[in-house]
């Protein structure tokens, strides 16, 4: 299987859900796994930034547009207090930054890791996803689940032109992009020099919720909240500048 730089946590990832399958639900382990993405980025993230210097950075930015708000005079002479307030904020976003970018990494690998995890499911037996081929003409495709691990075989006037293998529940098979050491597709990619452009298996999306419309009932609508509620508590519970 494939793996790119942000794929390399996966197999312990797996390995922990696993674990944790064995009292929990799906709902419950997605709600675990948001909590901990919330809980490791904004500590990485305090340990990475100069959170002294942040703090002295707003407090000035907070000086700087209370002097602003206080002037009196003619805009002509306010020039230095808005240089002087678009330094301050300029100089407060430099330095939470770099941080916030090295702190995201992990999440990264982890937002990846559930979308692959959580998002799709491969179809119940004796069902048969929609196939999609670009460019269409000429070409058709066919799940093929019998006796075997499911496949997805394209063909054209009889020949085989790719048979993908369905190692995980991804939708979509392309050629290799520039990106693919960063984040590798699960099912591989289709020869540079093949006939087809982009291979797509309309599988059907795992829900977690029983009420809403469909696209609030998959897995994000859990991640997303319980992400953000512990994400702040964190912030506001460590004093994160």
């Amino acid at each position: 299987m494939p793996m790119g730089l942000f794929n390399l946590p996966a197999p312990l990832f797996n390995i922990v859900d696993a674990g944790m399958a064995g009292v929990l639900p799906a709902a419950a382990r997605l709600a675990v796994w948001a909590a901990i993405g919330a809980i490791g980025t904004m500590l990485l993230y305090k340990m990475l930034s100069p959170q002294a210097r942040i703090g002295e950075a707003k407090r000035r930015a907070k000086a700087a547009r209370q002097r602003l708000n206080a002037f009196d005079g003619d805009f002509a002479d306010a020039g230095p207090l808005i240089r002087d307030q678009f330094a301050s904020a300029f100089r407060h976003v430099g330095l939470v930054v770099p941080g916030t970018m090295l702190a995201v990494l992990p999440l990264l690998c982890l937002l990846l890791w559930a979308e692959t995890h959580y998002g799709q499911a491969l179809p119940e037996p004796g069902q048969a996803p929609a196939i999609t081929i670009t460019p269409a003409e000429g070409f058709t495709g066919e799940w093929r689940a019998a006796d075997e691990a499911p496949h997805v075989r394209v063909t054209r006037n009889g020949e085989t032109i790719a048979d993908i293998a369905m190692v995980a529940p991804v939708g979509v098979v392309t050629k290799q992009p520039w990106w693919h050491w960063l984040a590798a597709n699960p099912l591989g990619y289709l020869p540079d020099d093949a006939a087809v452009e982009q291979i797509r298996i309309q599988l059907p999306e795992r829900h977690y919720l029983s009420f809403g419309p469909d696209w609030m009932r998959g897995w994000l609508a859990i991640f997303i909240p319980v992400m953000f509620i512990v994400s702040l508590a964190i912030y506001r519970w460590a004093k994160i500048e």
